[in-house]
């Protein structure tokens, strides 16, 4: 059976520490490959995004040489918001056979109670949560045993397994120091972000003008840019 992790969020911008995490999870867990599904309008995000069609271009320039790591655009061929339970439920249709694998940050898992139809979610997928800064073992822990139904903890494997064969895998060295919001930010004072972006992502966004005091009042003002991919 073909194992599929599955990596959301925005990607705005797609940054080296998600490509380092998503290569981390799909080698110590045996994954054939990481999907990225950027969200078009996540329900959670408050601020206005940088268009989706940028966004899905600059994953696929980070991608593209790496056949373990793949993008897709099928939050944006669905009605917004983008619950994570309905793009389960259409990669089951679209993939059937696979077993897939959700990676979501201890940030996240910690709060997933407040997603939509969330207890759903682990009929459908696994969890891989990958440390955050600012988030312990034990709030994690505490977390899985306020979860619906029975979970035994493996400490060799770090993992709890729940006794209807759902898991959840902690990986405690994947704290990767690295925002998007910080990367924004750097980049509307001309600050340098070498090191934190891949430099196909990087040259893409110098070409496109994004993420300028500029960029945001065209947006503002009623002037979406068209991306050319690449």
């Amino acid at each position: 059976m073909e194992r599929v992790g599955i990596l959301g969020g925005t990607f705005d911008p797609v940054h080296l520490g998600h490509l380092a995490v998503a290569r981390t999870v799909r080698e110590r867990y045996g994954l054939d490959f990481v999907l990225f599904i950027p969200a078009p309008s996540p329900p959670h995000k408050g601020r206005e995004l940088t268009p989706f069609a940028h966004r899905m271009a600059m994953l696929e320039a980070a991608l593209a040489d790496d056949p373990g790591l793949r993008a897709s655009p099928l939050e944006a061929e669905r009605p917004p918001p983008s619950y994570t339970i309905e793009t389960l439920e259409e990669l089951h249709r679209r993939l059937p056979g696979r077993r897939f694998f959700l990676v979501i940050g201890a940030d996240m898992f910690v709060e997933i109670e407040l997603w939509y139809r969330y207890a759903e979610i682990f009929l459908l997928a696994d969890l891989i949560v990958a440390a955050r800064p600012g988030f312990s073992v034990a709030a994690v822990t505490a977390k899985v045993e306020a979860l619906p139904g029975r979970f035994r903890y493996d400490a060799g494997r770090r993992m709890w397994r729940r006794e209807d064969g759902f898991g959840i895998y902690y990986v405690p060295d994947l704290a990767v120091p690295i925002s998007s919001s910080e990367i924004r930010k750097r980049l509307a004072r001309g600050a340098a972000v070498d090191r934190l972006l891949p430099p196909e992502v990087l040259a893409y966004i110098r070409r496109h003008g994004l993420y300028t005091p500029l960029s945001r009042s065209k947006r503002a003002g009623g002037e979406d840019c068209q991306p050319v991919k690449g």
